[in-house]
């Protein structure tokens, strides 16, 4: 449990304290105050990658040379992370962690926001990005695996800009096998945590009419198909000087009733949609990790109905710390503690 969040230089923040006592916490505020940059440092501090922006750099206060999130929980343990114009240190409870796999999945977060519906609508790198973000925080070995395969592929793909169909294709072949060792495994675990939320998607909690949501896999390639293509279309590579197959151009969607969300759902249907695959998420974390993750909630709230809201608030983990922002005030509640942000 997050027990007390700093933030120096973050987005519009100057200096921001914040003390949390309570399990529920509900922070409001008008729009441009900060209640979102509230949420991504928490969610930075977890992943070490923001949900707004590719750039890390942005989330220095405009014109001033640093950023600093120091979280702190209820177990003495302390997490620093300082971002500066190049680049960033890492500290967890006291070490510093020179490698970025050496920290992530410190702690582990949920967060839930209106652009989740790229889930269902955006591009096959939205899609990939999120299965590579969350499993790689519960899979070192994965996330190894990612680094390694966009290593490999950067290193295949500049070679074939360099290459005729008439030249020595040794070091390219070298190139392929290494990327079939490390992109069968991306697509193997890909699968792997596909089947888990699948387990989970089972009973969540939203009525749809009896139909069955699920998560179906499109890999580019699969293993076998992967190891051909490699094997007998560097050819097709070379004169398109780029890797046309592999896990980088996998996708996945989610269907309804075996329909595509994104054609046969209505827009209220696929934001229960994406908050189901979230809740399910939320579930597998628990399972594998014997943790209770941190649930960061976006004004995610104000899109549902009354009836939606109180299933989705009834369906969450009693035990997770919440923490959740608006731009509506709540009348106050025992269990609730209100934070209010100010312009």
């Amino acid at each position: 449990m997050i027990k007390r969040l700093e933030l120096t230089n973050f987005r519009c923040h100057d200096k921001i304290n914040l003390d949390f006592n309570k399990n529920q916490i509900y922070i409001v505020g008008p729009n441009g105050s900060g209640k979102t940059a509230i949420l991504e440092a928490i969610y930075f501090a977890s992943t070490t990658k923001s949900m707004r922006t590719n750039n890390e750099k942005d989330l220095i206060k405009e014109n001033l040379p640093f950023t600093k999130i120091v979280i702190k929980f209820d177990d003495n343990v302390k997490n620093e992370l300082v971002i500066s114009k190049t680049g960033k240190r890492i500290i967890a409870n006291g070490v510093e962690k020179r490698r970025i796999s050496d920290y992530i999945g410190s702690f582990n977060v949920v967060m839930f926001t209106s652009e989740d519906i790229d889930l269902i609508k955006g591009t096959p790198a939205d899609k990939r990005n999120f299965i590579d973000l969350e499993w790689m925080q519960l899979d070192k070995d994965y996330l190894q695996s990612l680094n390694k395969y966009r290593r490999i592929l950067r290193q295949r793909n500049a070679l074939l800009k360099n290459l005729n169909v008439d030249d020595d294709l040794t070091f390219l072949n070298i190139l392929g096998d290494q990327l079939f060792q490390v992109g069968s495994k991306i697509i193997e675990k890909r699968e792997e945590v596909i089947n888990l939320l699948n387990k989970e998607l089972v009973n969540n909690p939203f009525d749809f009419n009896g139909q069955e949501l699920k998560i179906v896999y499109q890999p580019d390639q699969s293993v076998d198909k992967f190891k051909k293509w490699l094997d007998t279309r560097q050819k097709q590579d070379i004169l398109y000087q780029t890797t046309q197959a592999g896990p980088h151009k996998d996708d996945f969607i989610i269907t309804i009733g075996n329909k595509d969300s994104k054609v046969f759902a209505s827009s209220g249907q696929q934001r229960l949609i994406v908050m189901s695959v979230k809740i399910a998420l939320l579930h597998v974390i628990t399972k594998l990790k014997q943790t209770k993750p941190i649930l960061l909630l976006d004004d995610i709230l104000s899109e549902l109905d009354n009836r939606n809201q109180q299933l989705f608030l009834d369906n969450l983990p009693k035990d997770n710390q919440i923490i959740m922002t608006s731009i509506k005030e709540i009348k106050e509640n025992q269990s609730i503690q209100i934070i209010e942000i100010k312009e």
